[in-house]
C-alpha cells in the first residue's frame, strides 16, 4: 500500500511539472510571440486536395511537412497555435522522458528530459524555423521507442532495415537521429555480451544504412545533397540549414543516455529536483531572451493589426510606444490614413522620411505586404497587386500564401478580371479558414452591381485610377495627387500626399498642393498643416497680421516660444525636444534626413 502511494505521488509531481511545460509554452507564444505565430500561417496555404497530399508524399520528409501545414493553418486563431506548440512540446519531452526509461532511468531526474525540448523552444523562435523539423523529431523519437521495445537482436535490426527508408521519407533527415539511437543501443549491448569486435561493424553498417537513404533518392530528386543530407523543410531558406537544426538533434539523442546513466542519489532528493529546476529556468531564460526577436515581434504585430483592421489598436499600441522601424511606422501612417488622423497627429509619433509613409518596393517576402496594404486602401489597385504578387513569390521556399491569395482575389474582382479573381478564390475554398471567406467572393464574380454595392470592393473601385499610366516611385506625391484628383472624396490620398512632401520637408511642393484640401470637406486645418503654414509665414513676415488661413492661438503662440528657444539657445535641440519634439518644426529642423 505504501509504495502504491509513493508511486502515485511520484506520478503527480511528474504530471505536474509537464503541465507546467504546457502553461509556460502555451502562455509564451500566445502572450508575448503571438504574432511569430500569425507571421508563418501567412506564409502557407495548406490545401484540403489530393494533389496538395502527393506533391508532398514525393519528397524525403514531405509526410513531415504536410502534417506540419496542416497544423500551423490553425494559427490563423493565435491562441489555437499556441496549444498545439505547447501540446507538441510535451508530447517531445515525455517521449525523451520514456526512452530513458527504457534504459533505467531514475524518476528524480525526470525534469531533464525537459532539456532538449528548451533548446527546440528555442529554435522555434526564429521565424524562418519550420515546424516540420519538430515534427520530424516526433517521428523520429517515436521509432526509437518502438526500436528500443523490441526484445530480440533479429528484430532491432530488422526494424532499421525497414524503418530506416521509410522514417527518411517521412521525416527527411531526421532519421539519422533513428540511425544515432541504433548505433549507441547496439553498441551497448554487444559491448555487455563480450561481442566488442563485432562493435565496428554494426556501427559501419548502421551508417552505411543512414547515408544510402539520401543518397539514392538523390539520384532521381533534384536537389542538392547536403539538403537531403540536413533536412529539404526543416527552415524557410532553401540554401541555409542552421548549426542550431544539428544540435537540437544532438540533445534529443544524448539526453536520454545521459539521464539514464546517472546514479540516483542516496539522500537530498528533494534538492536535485530544486537544482534540476534551477538549471532549466536559467537556461530557458538565457536561450529564450537570446533567441525571442522582441523588435520582429513588434513589427509582425503592427502587420497582424493591419490585415485584421484594428486601426485603433495600432494607434494606441503606437501612442505606448512609438515604432521605429519603417515596418512598424508604415503600419501606423495607415491607421491614422483611415481614421482621418494623419494631418493631425503624425508628428506626434516617430517619422523615418518618406519610407514610412510608402517604403520602395524591396525584393522580399514581408516588407512590401504592408506597403502593399496602403496602396490598396488608397485605390492604387493594380500597384498593391503588383506587390502582393512579388512578395508572395518571394518566399523562399517556394510556398503561397493565404492571405496573398485572398488580396490577389480581391484586387481582380475590384479590377473586373473575373476569371483571374475565381482563380485564387477556388483554391481558397480547399482550405479552412479561408473557406467561408471564398463561398461568400465567388456570388461577386460577373456581378456588377454587387460588386459597387460592397462596402470596401466597391469604394475603392470609384477611387482607383481611371486612365493607365506607369508606375514611378520618384513621383509618389505626383501619383497620390492624380488619385486624389480623380475623386476629391478620397481624403486619404490627399493627406498621404501632404504627409509625402512634409516629410521630404518639400515646402514649395506643400504650398502648391496645400489649396486642394478645399475639397476635402475638412472642418478645421489639420494640426501638420498648420505647423508648416505658420512656419512659412514667418520666414518672411514679422507677425500674423494678414495671414489667410485660421491658425490656432496655440499653434501661433507655440511657433512663437519654438524660435525664441531656438535663436536664443546654443544648444537648443534637447529642451525643444522635450517641449516641441512632436511638431514639424523639430522634425524639419533637427530629424535626419
Amino acid at each position: 500500500m505504501e509504495r502504491k502511494i509513493t508511486m502515485l505521488s511520484q506520478r503527480r509531481w511528474k504530471i505536474g511539472f509537464s503541465v507546467i511545460l504546457w502553461l509556460s509554452v502555451f502562455l509564451f507564444w500566445g502572450r508575448f510571440y503571438p504574432s511569430h505565430l500569425s507571421y508563418q500561417e501567412q506564409l502557407q496555404l495548406f490545401l484540403f486536395d489530393t494533389d496538395y497530399l502527393i506533391e508532398h508524399l514525393i519528397i524525403p520528409g514531405g509526410l513531415a511537412e504536410y502534417i506540419s501545414e496542416f497544423l500551423v493553418q490553425f494559427y490563423y486563431h493565435r491562441w489555437i497555435g499556441a496549444a498545439i506548440l505547447a501540446t507538441l512540446f510535451v508530447v517531445l519531452q515525455l517521449l525523451v522522458w520514456l526512452l530513458a526509461q527504457k534504459h533505467k532511468a531514475a524518476d528524480v531526474y525526470y525534469l531533464l528530459s525537459f532539456l532538449p525540448i528548451i533548446s527546440m523552444w528555442y529554435f522555434m523562435t526564429d521565424e524562418n524555423a519550420m515546424l516540420a523539423f519538430a515534427v520530424s523529431i516526433l517521428f523520429a523519437l517515436g521509432t526509437m521507442y518502438l526500436h528500443v521495445s523490441l526484445n530480440s537482436q533479429w528484430r532491432r535490426v530488422l526494424s532499421v532495415v525497414l524503418f530506416a527508408p521509410l522514417l527518411y521519407w517521412f521525416a527527411g533527415a531526421a532519421h539519422f537521429l533513428f540511425i544515432g539511437w541504433a548505433i549507441i543501443c547496439e553498441a551497448k549491448l554487444l559491448y555487455q555480451n563480450n561481442k566488442k569486435l563485432a562493435i565496428g561493424g554494426s556501427i559501419a553498417a548502421l551508417i552505411l544504412m543512414g547515408l544510402a537513404c539520401p543518397l539514392i533518392s538523390g539520384l532521381w530528386l533534384q536537389y542538392p545533397i547536403f539538403r537531403l543530407m540536413g533536412g529539404i523543410n526543416f527552415y524557410r531558406f532553401p540554401s541555409y540549414i542552421p548549426l542550431t537544426v544539428f544540435i537540437v538533434e544532438a540533445l534529443f539523442l544524448f539526453f536520454p543516455f545521459l539521464i539514464s546513466s546517472l546514479s540516483p542519489p542516496k539522500k537530498n532528493v528533494h534538492f536535485a529536483i530544486i537544482l534540476q529546476s534551477l538549471i532549466l529556468i536559467m537556461s530557458g531564460y538565457v536561450l529564450l531572451s537570446s533567441g525571442a526577436d522582441m523588435n520582429k515581434e513588434e513589427a509582425m504585430e503592427y502587420d497582424w493589426l493591419v490585415r485584421n483592421k484594428e486601426w485603433q489598436k495600432i494607434i494606441e499600441k503606437a501612442e505606448a510606444k512609438s515604432p521605429t522601424s519603417p515596418f512598424g511606422v508604415t503600419c501606423l501612417n495607415l491607421a491614422l490614413g483611415k481614421t482621418g488622423q494623419l494631418g493631425d497627429r503624425m508628428f506626434q509619433f516617430y517619422q523615418n522620411g518618406t519610407e514610412g509613409l510608402l517604403p520602395h518596393f524591396q525584393r522580399d517576402f514581408i516588407s512590401p505586404l504592408p506597403t502593399s496594404e496602403v496602396f490598396y486602401y488608397l485605390g492604387m489597385i493594380n500597384t498593391a497587386q503588383r506587390f502582393t504578387f512579388e512578395a508572395m513569390e518571394a518566399i523562399p521556399n517556394y510556398n503561397k500564401s493565404g492571405r496573398c491569395f485572398k488580396r490577389l482575389a480581391e484586387t481582380n474582382l475590384i479590377n473586373g478580371q473575373y476569371e483571374v479573381a475565381a482563380k485564387y478564390i477556388r483554391i481558397l475554398r480547399k482550405t479552412v479558414f479561408y473557406k467561408d471567406w471564398a463561398e461568400e467572393a465567388m456570388t461577386y464574380l460577373y456581378n456588377e452591381k454587387k460588386i459597387s454595392n460592397h462596402k470596401e470592393w466597391g469604394w475603392l473601385r470609384k477611387l482607383r485610377y481611371a486612365d493607365d499610366f506607369l508606375f514611378s516611385d520618384r513621383e509618389i506625391d505626383m501619383m497620390l495627387g492624380l488619385l486624389y484628383q480623380h475623386n476629391y472624396q478620397n481624403r486619404m490620398a490627399f493627406e498621404y500626399m501632404l504627409a509625402y512632401v512634409l516629410q521630404e520637408r518639400d515646402l514649395e511642393r506643400f504650398m502648391k498642393y496645400y489649396p486642394l484640401g478645399k475639397y476635402a470637406g475638412y472642418d478645421h486645418i489639420p494640426r501638420s498643416y498648420q505647423e508648416a503654414l505658420v512656419y512659412v509665414w514667418t520666414q518672411t513676415h514679422r507677425n500674423f497680421d494678414g495671414m489667410p488661413w485660421s491658425i490656432s492661438p496655440d499653434v501661433a503662440h507655440e511657433v512663437t516660444d519654438f524660435a525664441r528657444i531656438y535663436m536664443s539657445q546654443q544648444n537648443s535641440q534637447p529642451i525643444l525636444h522635450t517641449q516641441y519634439g512632436d511638431t514639424f518644426w523639430y522634425y524639419l529642423l533637427f530629424k535626419k534626413k
